[in-house]
């Protein structure tokens, strides 16, 4: 995820030293980064990791994203196991997206 290079990093850490960025640079940095790849609104687990929320994901499963790893994963460890998750990972968000289509 981290855009900038070792030497750009340290040419930060320099500049902080300086006094011509705020202390505080590399982790503002950070932030920026995680919040310009996973959204300004992104969800994180217990241990800080972001949280997948786009189409495909977990909670957002679809029939494309298991076929796309059918395609191209069959030859990975567990597949099958990974496809079975899948599939009631979408069950469950289909169920999910019937009912927030229901008027009320």
């Amino acid at each position: 995820m981290v855009t900038k290079t070792v030497d750009e990093l340290n040419e930060m850490r320099a500049e902080i030293a300086a006094g011509t960025l705020p202390p505080d640079a590399i982790k503002q940095y950070y932030a920026d980064e995680r919040r310009n790849v996973f959204g300004f609104d992104h969800k994180v687990d217990r241990s800080g990791k972001p949280i997948e929320q786009g189409i495909g994901s977990p909670g957002n499963q679809s029939r494309n994203s298991i076929e796309a790893f059918k395609k191209f994963h069959m030859h990975e460890p567990d597949a099958e196991k990974t496809i079975a998750r899948m599939e009631r990972e979408l069950a469950e968000t289909n169920t999910r997206r019937a009912a927030e289509r229901r008027p009320e």
